[in-house]
Parts: structure tokens; sequence; C-alpha cells
């Protein structure tokens, strides 16, 4: 059957928008309070696209003008996914937090939803709203390999005239990539208050990876000290 010219080009924006997969994305909810000063949660959400995704890490990025995040600990985990969530707000003007959603105890992979959320304060103008990046994205499998990621950007608005009106979104674009690979570079400095650019996937890689060479290191610790008593007698 033949498609007809016209209904190409319909589809062909949409094909082009959603991302491949085998990519896991992380993506921002947005929120709208009544008025400027109000609190809302912007959660972050696994897309695993299919990929078995033990850990993830990113950064939210927004402009200090608009909106603010206090601290690192306005920031929770969502107790179903079984993992821990390590963050602190960095960066020069303490407009980014860096979060790592990973367990120190196992590896088994993360189900789609919300990772976690954090509570910020939405001091736009009524009527407008302030973008929050998902950037420097980063994913792991169970052995501790680096999977390809991206972000996106959402939006905290404050509503018009007393919450009668709907706010005029920022314009921004949808997805941030970050292809991430095990060789991508960066250093692993998830929690450093100083610390600058972030290689993709290189803190939760390197964490699921360590993990795994340790109880693989106790296991064989534990056969080569076995005592002769032990060993079953043929």
């Amino acid at each position: 059957m033949r498609i007809p010219w016209w209904l190409v080009g319909l589809i062909v924006p949409f094909i082009a928008t959603e991302p491949a997969v085998g990519v896991v994305a992380l993506r921002a909810t947005a929120a709208t309070v009544a008025t400027t000063g109000e609190t809302a949660d912007l959660c972050v959400l696994l897309d695993a696209g299919g990929e078995q995704v033990a850990g993830t890490q990113n950064d939210l990025v927004w402009d200090g003008s608009c909106a603010t995040l206090a601290r690192g600990s306005d920031c929770r985990v969502n107790p179903a996914t079984g993992k821990s969530l390590f963050g602190t707000v960095v960066g020069v003007d303490d407009f980014r937090y860096r979060g790592l959603v990973l367990s120190l105890l196992d590896t088994k992979p993360l189900s789609d939803g919300q990772l976690y959320c954090c509570a910020f304060s939405v001091e736009a103008r009524p009527g407008t709203c302030c973008p929050v990046e998902v950037v420097n994205v980063g994913a792991s499998d169970p052995r501790g390999k680096a999977l390809p990621s991206i972000g996106d950007t959402a939006q905290l608005c404050v509503a018009a005239g007393g919450g009668n009106a709907s706010p005029t979104p920022t314009a921004t674009p949808m997805f941030h990539a970050d292809l991430a690979s095990s060789a991508s570079g960066g250093g692993c400095q998830i929690l450093s208050p100083s610390s600058g650019h972030l290689g993709a996937g290189s803190c939760v890689g390197a964490a699921l990876l360590a993990l795994l060479l340790r109880r693989r290191w106790s296991t064989r610790e534990r056969e080569r000290t076995r005592s002769p008593k032990d060993s079953p007698h043929l």
C-alpha cells in the first residue's frame, strides 16, 4: 500500500522527536503553583527504553532568578525503587543539583517510573515559567556498563491572575542527548561541591562495577579459605 505524500509529512516529525529504543531517558515533570514563592515538586522519571538499568545519575540545572532549591536534602528518593539517592546542590551559583540513584547492596534493575522528587520554591512572575534542564545524564546496567542516555527540560510555572489563567512556558529544547559510553571521561565526582562537568555514566558505572567486583572477590576468598573439613568427601 502506498502512503500519500502528505501523510509522510505528518508522520516524520513524530518519529524524529521520539527517543530510540535502547536509549535510557530521564524526564522531569512540570508543575504549576498558584502564586509566586509557593513550593512545587519536580520529579525525575526513568524510561529505560527496554534496557536493564541498575543506577542513574543526572544534573538538574535552573535559573536562580526564578526558582530555588535550598538544600540537597529537599530531594528525596521514591522508596519503591529500593535504591538510595546520593545528591547535593553544586556549582558556582548553586543552581545545579547532582543526583545519583543507586543501591550499595544490590544491582537489581530499576522499574520505569518515578526515581526521585525535589521541592523547588517557584519564584517566576505570575503567568511565566522557569525551565529546569536534565543534563549530564548517565545510566548503567547491573554489570556497570554505561548505557546511552538522554534528558529533557521541564517547566516550573506560576499561574496568572491568581491561578485563573495558564502560564506561558519558556521555549526550550525537548531532549538533551548525552550518549554515554564506558570510556567517557570526567571522573567520578558526584558529591564534590567544586566539581564541574561530569562524564555521563562514569560515577554510576564505577560504583556498580566496584560492587560487582567486590562480590566476586568475596566469593573467591570464601572458596579459597574454606577448611578441608568443609570440603565434600569422595
